[in-house]
């Protein structure tokens, strides 16, 4: 009974890392949305400054008047967007491609000083765009490694599971089964409990660290039960640990 009870938990687990996954590569996706938001707040710490930059150089008496009325009402426009809705105006920004971008081309300004200052604001918008896309781009590699591993532990749980039949191997299995499903629990909190956004905003992604030490909780069971894989009859290996 219990040994099906554990096979259950663990294809459970599989099916939910399968979901998880396949949710990853989904446009409308409840994780691509959750990420691409992540991402956008993770920006804000850029943007916000930017926006200033940007109003200040507007606002400053000798340099306003050298940037001509059409690449001053652009500027203007653009800043009026940020204020209005901040995060649909980044989310814009990274999913623009090209045409986004050449809306923050102004040849039409000759004046030196003026040009400068323009080309700093420009090139602050392009880091910022590549900032948005660097961190969903991140977030989304982690959240697949992480399914992708725990449908591996977990399919290779159900299958130890399904040929453990002594004593001794449910006994270690059963201290298997509990590790993993608590680092399982721990993990998905990292990422949608409150902790997702410590991670996000310092950039403290899982990353290898989980597959590795799963593997070496799988690996280390394994060696523990591997003496009796082969036995098929509790009676002939009724020594427990």
């Amino acid at each position: 009974m219990l040994r099906k009870i554990l096979i259950a938990l663990h294809l459970a687990g599989a099916v939910v890392s399968v979901t998880l996954l396949v949710s990853t590569f989904l446009a409308k996706g409840i994780i691509t949305s959750k990420a691409r938001q992540i991402a956008v707040d993770r920006s804000r710490g850029l943007s916000d400054p930017l926006a200033a930059k940007v109003q200040e150089t507007l606002d400053r008496p000798m340099l306003g008047k050298l940037i001509p009325g059409k690449a001053r009402e652009r500027l203007e426009s653009e800043l009026a967007d940020y204020r209005t809705a901040p995060d649909a105006w980044l989310i814009e920004l990274a999913e623009g491609g090209a045409g986004r971008a050449k809306a923050f081309d102004f040849p039409e300004i000759e004046s030196p000083l003026a040009r400068k200052a323009v080309d700093l604001l420009t090139k602050g918008v392009s880091d910022l765009k590549e900032h948005v896309e660097k961190s969903y781009r991140d977030l989304i590699a982690d959240i697949r490694l992480f399914a992708a591993t725990n449908i591996v532990a977990f399919g290779l749980a159900a299958w130890l599971a399904w040929i453990a039949r002594t004593p001794r191997s449910r006994h270690w299995l059963l201290a298997f089964s509990g590790m993993m499903l608590v680092v399982f629990a721990l993990s998905i909190s990292a990422y949608f409990d409150r902790n997702w956004t410590w991670t996000i905003l310092t950039g403290s992604y899982m990353g290898w660290g989980y597959p590795v030490f799963l593997g070496i909780l799988t690996f280390s069971s394994i060696a523990k039960i591997s003496p009796d894989l082969a036995q098929t009859d509790p009676g002939n290996n009724p020594a427990t640990p």
